[in-house]
């Protein structure tokens, strides 16, 4: 019986290899999906699209140091009755006390979402709530400058 050459050994492996990654590039390909939902499109205020129950605030991180420098992110999400993000929407903070405001994106994008950075110059706590088109979102955010 012949030795088999160990280069005809690597090669084959190599063509198994490669066909195991094309199988699974092609399943990937093919198998589609979606962590968020497509926004809905513009809506009026006051429109039915827009759902209060579905749309929320989300803060990260909750507490920052109160030196006008440090930030925390403040996103709304505006949503509709199925969950979808509704696009075009101007957001507009609400919040006690003194605290700077930018407006990374104060108009929802395709997600439905809108982006705030606030920072402080006061320690405190404060809470932040959100209005689109005259109405307020019912939840709120708690945060903090130290």
């Amino acid at each position: 019986m012949k030795p088999v050459d160990r280069r005809n050994i690597y090669f084959l492996i190599g063509i198994v290899f490669s066909l195991i990654l094309i199988l699974l590039a092609v399943t990937i390909a093919t198998q589609r999906s979606s962590f968020f939902g497509r926004a809905s499109g513009p809506a009026a205020s006051g429109s039915p699209l827009l759902s209060l129950e579905n749309s929320y605030l989300f803060a990260s991180p909750i507490t920052a140091q109160a030196n006008g420098e440090s930030s925390i992110r403040v996103t709304a999400f505006v949503m509709n009755s199925q969950g979808l993000g509704i696009v075009g929407q101007k957001v507009v903070l609400k919040y006690n006390g003194s605290l700077a405001v930018s407006e990374v994106q104060g108009v929802t994008d395709t997600f439905g979402r809108a982006i705030f950075d606030l920072t402080g110059n006061t320690p405190g706590s404060y809470t932040i709530s959100g209005e689109v088109g005259g109405v307020s979102l019912p939840q709120t955010v708690s945060v903090s400058f130290r």
